[in-house]
């Protein structure tokens, strides 16, 4: 195990920076999610700490030690990609304990943390077998259990699981959290996926255009996010955003149809400032005596969930979740009352507006 330190890390290809001046701290095991957008560079960052892709400025220190010009078979870290990278004419024991034996580790000892590993992730009926013989799931367990028996000090995921159907990545995660829990080793994981993050994070940095936009828990990333893009990226359905200008006195804020969404804190604005309202989808609820009014337009039935599209007066559109199926149909005029707790307020900078005492 050891911490991960990016010290003003820049990537530039020639005049274009993909990566601009990210600080970041990641602790002695702990296991953080690099998330955002295809293209916004959170690979590249990932790739600069494997010491794959050269660093233009800033460093990377691994365990303390600086790692700029240390080659990757030196840093002790072990890397999972996408592509699971098996070698197809070896069995999943010759796979697994391949790196040991270009290390030189005896037979015995190897044999033995191949044996671990094989018991940790399940993969202890399957050595014998060729990866053709493996389901995908299988074939990501043996590709982990290729870094495992290495016992490196960081684990590196490049969106592991993106070959995977809905059912296996949803296993999948359960099983990369247990593995994290067992092993205590510090693991840095990239995925576009937010419900990956959300759920497998110890903590995520939510990457944006070569930019760290937030570091936090993924409950402080729900509950605080800092600014729109954070705002709309974390949470799904994402969250309902509403262009307004604040009202009464800064206590309430007023929506282009005109309508009024009475605020459990004073605005920070002088009147008819303007401003964005953040409604998340469960903070919704339909009632008589609802501020909003709109015509739903869709209703998606997902089990124990139902997803009910609205189109506001205004034609802006909003997302209720409800639990179970509501007595709503395509058509029907309702109203909607806000939850303040799924409440949030941000300038016209796209900046949160905190609310008084947070921190």
């Amino acid at each position: 195990m050891a911490p991960v330190f990016l010290k003003s890390i820049t990537k530039a290809y020639g005049a274009f920076e993909a990566i601009h001046d990210i600080d970041l701290e990641i602790e002695d095991g702990a296991f953080v999610v690099l998330v955002g957008p295809s293209g916004c560079g959170k690979s590249t960052l990932l790739r600069m700490i494997a010491g794959l892709e050269t660093i233009s400025r800033g460093e990377v220190l691994i365990d303390g030690e600086v790692m700029n010009d240390v080659p990757p078979k030196h840093r002790d870290i072990a890397m999972v990609f996408q592509n699971y990278a098996l070698y197809p004419h070896m069995t999943v024991a010759e796979n697994m304990g391949f790196a040991l034996r270009l290390a030189k580790v005896p037979a015995a000892e190897a044999a033995e943390k191949i044996r671990t590993s094989a018991a940790v992730l399940g993969l202890t009926d399957l050595l014998d077998r060729y990866p053709r013989q493996l389901s995908g799931g299988q074939r990501q367990r043996v590709a982990m259990g290729r870094a495992i028996v290495r016992n490196p000090k960081v684990f590196l995921f490049d969106e592991p699981l993106s070959n995977l159907d809905a059912a296996l990545r949803m296993q999948m995660r359960v099983e990369i959290a247990e593995l994290h829990q067992k092993l205590g080793t510090t693991m840095i994981y990239v995925t576009h996926d937010q419900v990956e993050a959300m759920t497998l994070a110890t903590k995520i940095a939510v990457v944006n255009k070569g930019r760290l936009e937030q570091v936090a828990s993924p409950v402080r990333l729900y509950e605080r996010p800092q600014n729109l893009f954070v705002a709309r990226f974390i949470g799904s359905p994402q969250m309902n955003i509403l262009p307004a200008r604040a009202a009464d006195g800064g206590g309430a804020a007023r929506l282009l149809d005109g309508s009024r969404i009475a605020l459990p804190w004073p605005l920070p604005l002088g009147e008819d400032g303007e401003l964005s309202v953040g409604i998340r989808p469960e903070a919704l609820l339909i009632a008589d005596d609802g501020a909003l009014g709109g015509r739903v337009t869709l209703a998606e039935h997902l089990g124990g969930l139902t997803l009910v599209h609205i189109a506001l007066t205004d034609g802006a559109p909003v997302v209720l979740q409800a639990v179970g199926a509501p007595t709503v149909a395509v058509g029907d005029l309702v109203r909607l009352r806000v939850d303040p707790a799924g409440l949030h307020l941000f300038d016209p900078d796209g900046r949160r507006i905190a609310k008084p005492g947070e921190s």
